[in-house]
């Protein structure tokens, strides 16, 4: 049995898919597990013990007609029994389609049915993501979060990060997350700099290759020299690397917050416009602060609330996030 399956988009649904990934093993001992990704999420199903292989396709693979048709082509070497779809997009089934798989696994949406082996209707009742990947599995294996491996680090991966936060001068760091994809769950500078002035602790601030003049706007209007970023140096595997060996995390709602959670880094995150019964980060030593606004979650990835911008994050007071970390890491 070879079983392929299209992983999430974004970094946090990665994340989320981990379970999915896990249960599938578990029901398929013997098969051969391909995951096939777009590049950006890769890294976090790297050495993961699921797993027989990956395919990763950067984003010039699967831009237009020709070049998509190519990619789902190309899959069709690799001979799959099942293909199970985590991406709810037109592209992963057509892709599917073109891989020629017999069994395409997925739920319906974006006209894509036709393109479906079988088609799983989802449950009228809500539930998290992570249990929504694992009802691809025809409710069979529906099981809890927490069962399997996470992300999987090696042992030279994390000596790397010991000796390269020795090299910029940081031990016993908290992480902070305060960026995200989108500007409705970032936290607004003004809000970080609040958060910043209720702890003394040595802060390395987190974030991509976009995010990288945010954060030093940021460090430099914090006036501390124990604030120090590190975002936009590093790829993802290295971040995640990093953050495995800080003693907290406080996160926005975003990729990074679902990655530290899965690594058990105690880890805060703030919520406002995402529902966190859906996409919450998921671990064993996580909190979320949700202040539950009259307009949260609206789930819209701009703010629209234009006479009390970001209410849902301003409303966090400044110290909590350091009160219930402590409370965590205690």
């Amino acid at each position: 049995m070879r079983i392929g399956v299209f992983c999430p988009n974004w970094v946090g649904d990665g994340v989320m898919a981990l379970p999915f990934l896990n249960a599938l093993r578990r029901a398929n001992p013997n098969a051969a597990i391909i995951i096939i990704c777009k590049s950006w999420v890769a890294p976090i199903f790297e050495n993961h013990p699921s797993i027989n292989g990956m395919i990763s396709f950067a984003k010039k693979d699967l831009t237009g007609f020709r070049a998509t048709s190519n990619a789902g082509r190309s899959l069709k070497a690799l001979d799959l029994d099942q293909f199970f779809l985590l991406s709810d997009s037109y592209r992963a089934a057509f892709l599917a389609k073109k891989s020629e798989t017999k069994h395409r696994i997925g739920y319906p949406g974006q006209g894509r049915s036709p393109l479906l082996t079988e088609v799983i209707l989802r449950q009228n009742n809500k539930m998290h993501r992570s249990n929504q990947y694992l009802f691809l599995l025809r409710g069979e294996h529906h099981e809890p979060f927490d069962r399997g491996p996470g992300i999987t680090l090696k042992r030279m991966e994390i000596e790397w990060a010991k000796e390269e936060l020795a090299k910029i001068g940081v031990s016993n760091a908290t992480a902070l997350f305060p960026f995200s994809v989108a500007s409705s769950r970032s936290i607004p500078q003004l809000k970080v700099l609040e958060i910043l002035e209720k702890i003394k602790e040595t802060i390395l601030v987190f974030g991509s290759g976009g995010d990288r003049k945010k954060a030093e706007i940021l460090v430099e209007a914090s006036g501390r020299t124990n604030v120090k970023t590190v975002a936009g140096h590093y790829g993802l595997r290295q971040s995640m690397t990093l953050i495995s060996q800080c003693k907290g995390a406080v996160a926005s709602d975003s990729g990074l917050g679902h990655i530290s959670a899965n690594l058990s880094v105690p880890t805060v995150s703030l919520f406002g416009a995402g529902d966190a019964s859906s996409t919450g980060p998921l671990g064993q030593n996580t909190t979320i602060i949700n202040e539950n606004v009259h307009c949260s979650p609206c789930l819209k990835n701009k703010c629209h609330n234009k006479n009390e911008p970001l209410l849902c994050l301003n409303e966090i007071h400044s110290e909590l996030p350091w009160t219930v970390l402590s409370e965590l890491s205690g």
